[in-house]
């Protein structure tokens, strides 16, 4: 069984200081492939390091919307000098919109997300999404700029099945971690009727959202107990699940398995 954790932050200073014995854990639980976001710049090259020394381990830049700064009004910018450099970046993320905060303010995470996706767009790299409480305005903003031709995923998705039909015809994909293994609600299982198989992966969001029964911090060898989550919601075997999920990361981020 091959399993891919499509969203994770191992630039974590509470993940970072035990790769080695963190990433074996992983490995001994099926998982083939690491996708890890950086949220700040100060990260990007973090995140290149830590993809260089473990090669099951891609990685992804970006600016979180928790973490845009005035001063980020040049990052269309700086994403084109990194990527220059650092042509083996699979995806721009983790980026969004989130208004379940007061700051930064809605209007600069709103500005700096779309010189992002801007970015995304025009040299075709799939994006990772971050969206809180801002769907409508996330379709707008879509709208607005374009989504890239390869697509993307919106990450620890907890939408409706409305919400999860808008962005399917955008061609974005969703992955869930954590929520997976909580008491299913009737929203979770028919957004899941709706994006399994073609729109569906799994994450941990390492090191955040730990599964039910275990403590922060989350690491990536607990996305076998959200594989068994959503095994249990969708009612298909885990080795189906875990084949189609890693099927759906190879093709939207060009993983080599």
């Amino acid at each position: 069984m091959k399993i891919v954790d499509a969203h994770c932050h191992l630039e974590s200073p509470e993940l970072k200081d035990d790769l080695h014995k963190l990433l074996n854990d992983a490995y001994r639980e099926g998982v083939v492939k690491i996708i890890t976001s950086s949220v700040t710049i100060d990260e990007w090259y973090i995140s290149k390091d830590i993809s260089k020394n473990f090669p099951e381990v891609e990685y992804t830049v970006g600016v979180h919307p928790w973490y845009v700064k005035d001063s980020h009004f040049d990052i269309y910018k700086k994403l084109g000098e990194f990527y220059t450099e650092n042509r083996d970046l699979i995806a721009i993320g983790e980026i969004g919109l989130d208004k379940k905060i007061d700051s930064p303010p809605f209007y600069l995470q709103q500005m700096i997300f779309e010189e992002q996706m801007k970015f995304a767009v025009d040299v075709n790299l799939p994006v990772i999404i971050h969206c809180r409480g801002a769907f409508n305005e996330l379709a707008e903003s879509l709208k607005k700029v374009g989504m890239p031709k390869r697509g993307g995923i919106i990450h620890a998705f907890s939408g409706s099945v409305d919400i999860a039909l808008t962005f399917i015809k955008k061609g974005i994909s969703f992955s869930m971690g954590g929520a997976l293994t909580y008491k299913p609600s009737n929203k979770r299982i028919e957004t899941l009727k709706v994006i399994y198989p073609e729109h569906f992966l799994l994450e941990t969001d390492s090191p955040d959202i730990p599964p039910v029964g275990t403590e922060k911090p989350n690491v990536p060898a607990n996305i076998i107990l959200n594989l068994k989550g959503a095994e249990a919601i969708i009612g298909r075997s885990a080795e189906e699940i875990a084949e189609i999920t890693t099927k759906n990361a190879e093709r939207i981020f060009n993983l080599k398995i």
